[in-house]
């Protein structure tokens, strides 16, 4: 990604990180990341009879935290809110884990905005109504909520944790040849289970799509 005439990043801009910004802790990513699931499960269940579907992704209005209204298939609303992946994380050591992860893609942003474009694009519409959370908001917000959302993604679509770790460029800061088995086979399982999940997420789109014009 290329970088503007003040020396931001292109990446550093779609993640709304300033360009003096330090990244946190990972005991601050985990309390940061318990208080977001809390909150996302909260919202979701005060919205779930209105049929209305909001974003979990967190972003920066005003200096406030805000999410916006999401049109995307029921397929994967559930995926994210009832998947294994949200499941996984009421367990301590995977909670650190991401938080682990997200430390690594705030220290290198250009390349934490390639690897969660896609997830970001299923729930990112631009022009679509904006809800504030009436929460102040954290610089590093909006990349946590993309990891948070990922992982919900990838683990409901069937990646192990090293695939899903894979997915995101990081294998070798976790794999272990001794216990993990082969990187290679690794790799290879989790671009066969990427390109399975894309194809399925393309026909709960088109089926989307259908159900809008019909």
């Amino acid at each position: 990604m290329s970088r503007d005439s003040t020396g931001a990043s292109e990446g550093r801009a779609r993640l709304q990180l300033p360009s003096d910004f330090v990244p946190p802790t990972v005991d601050e990513v985990v309390q940061d990341a318990r208080a977001i699931l809390l909150h996302t499960l909260s919202l979701r269940k005060e919205l779930d009879a209105t049929g209305i579907v909001l974003s979990p992704i967190w972003e920066g209005h005003v200096g406030e935290a805000a999410v916006r209204a999401a049109v995307v298939p029921k397929e994967l609303v559930t995926r994210y809110y009832e998947g294994p992946g949200l499941a996984s994380l009421r367990d301590a050591g995977v909670l650190e884990m991401l938080a682990e992860i997200a430390v690594m893609l705030l220290e290198q942003p250009d390349e934490a905005a390639r690897v969660l474009a896609t997830t970001e694009e299923l729930w990112f519409h631009e022009g679509s109504p904006v809800r504030s959370l009436e929460l102040p908001y954290k610089p590093h917000f909006k990349l946590l909520t993309l990891v948070i959302a990922d992982l919900a993604r990838k683990a409901g679509a069937g990646f192990g944790e090293l695939e899903w770790i894979a997915s995101l460029g990081l294998l070798d800061a976790f794999h272990d040849p001794a216990s993990d088995g082969p990187r290679e086979a690794i790799l290879a399982s989790t671009r066969e289970k990427t390109r399975a999940m894309c194809a399925e997420e393309e026909s709960w789109m088109r089926a989307l799509q259908s159900e809008i014009e019909a």
